[in-house]
């Protein structure tokens, strides 16, 4: 059977190219007589080097020589998964016996199937489960103690009747804004959303989310400052997405800043995209916390965030808005020096 298939090594090849799996044959003796170009680029190899040796020969991976090995001495197949180091991605591996028509072992093949996206979706999403029950708990459970309370004789004092319905009117808010930020992240990432582009003008937009703002910013009394091109084209963008993308970015900057701080945005145009920046000088950002503050939850300050109403979504809503029209998001921060935001869209 073995012999029939080196004869048929071309046609088997045409066939295999076209696989994206990872496939190599070898023979009793653990040498391979057969390997599609998915194989070769998993283990690093130029075209046709691979054929006639050991796999022990072009990989330091000890575990899937043992596999095969152990295929071809007992006759039956192996499935595992395995990091492969070369790439560090997860594979299910694979392996059968190959055997002659009087049950004689003559090789085997291997199938290498990459699942390192399975994996990590699997993390992502426990990670996220865990996330979103911690965020409804917390409220939850502060909602519970003081209706308890009141239950327990608290509403007989008006005061603190009053302070207590106060927190849990306030904390019912912060459930119905996560519950909102869940959903809008949901049917983007789903694209339940459909995105209506138009030629929107991004300073009017700016110019009305600031007023949409406009009590935050005179409760902190901080000075919005909008630096922008004249005559600047129009970005190609849904103008209620682009609004949220606004709004949030604003609304973290006005959280972040210090009372009577200063909050400059700027627009510029480079190439064919328009880059908007929120700069505040707030606390800043470490910078072994810069890659993750895009995530969802991911909160830089939990305690503040959290005592000031945020969901930990608004940014993570922000990214996947700005990539579904094809722009991209970026920061820039030092701690002790404010943090600068940024977008960037098409422009008409």
């Amino acid at each position: 059977m073995l012999s029939s298939i080196n004869k048929d090594s071309k046609t088997m090849q045409a066939i295999l190219a076209t696989m994206i799996d990872g496939v190599i044959v070898v023979d009793y003796n653990e040498q391979i007589t057969l390997a599609n170009k998915a194989a070769e680029n998993l283990f690093l190899v130029r075209s046709g080097v691979i054929q006639g040796r050991k796999l022990s020969e072009i990989s330091n991976d000890s575990k899937i020589s043992k596999m095969i090995f152990e295929v071809l001495h007992t006759g039956k197949e192996v499935f595992k998964e395995t990091v492969i180091n070369p790439n560090n991605q997860v594979f299910r591996v694979h392996v059968v016996p190959i055997k002659s028509e009087d049950d004689n072992i003559e090789g085997a093949v291997a199938v290498f199937h990459d699942v390192t996206d399975a994996r990590d979706f699997a993390q992502i999403r426990s990670d996220f489960a865990g996330n979103v029950s911690h965020e409804l708990r917390t409220p939850l459970t502060s909602i519970k103690g003081f209706v308890e309370t009141l239950l327990d004789g608290a509403m007989e004092n008006s005061a603190t009747c009053r302070r207590f319905l106060s927190i849990i009117d306030t904390e019912a808010d912060r459930l119905s804004r996560l519950i909102e930020d869940l959903l809008t992240l949901s049917s983007i990432e789903s694209k339940e959303r459909m995105i209506q582009p138009k030629p929107v003008c991004l300073i009017r937009s700016i110019r009305s989310v600031m007023n949409i703002m406009g009590p935050q910013i005179s409760e902190e009394n901080l000075h919005v400052e909008l630096i922008h091109p004249q005559n600047m084209p129009p970005v190609h963008a849904d103008e209620d997405l682009l609004g949220q993308v606004l709004i949030n970015l604003l609304d973290n900057a006005v959280k972040y800043s210090p009372r009577n701080g200063k909050i400059i945005i700027r627009c510029r145009q480079q190439d064919s995209r328009i880059i908007t920046t929120f700069t505040d000088g707030g606390i800043g950002i470490p910078y072994d916390s810069l890659p993750r503050v895009f995530e969802r939850f991911y909160r830089v300050d939990k305690a503040r965030s959290r005592s000031q109403g945020g969901t930990g979504l608004g940014l993570a809503i922000v990214k996947h808005i700005v990539e579904s029209h094809g722009g991209e998001v970026f920061v820039e921060s030092e701690v002790g020096q404010g943090s600068t935001f940024g977008v960037s869209f098409l422009v008409v």
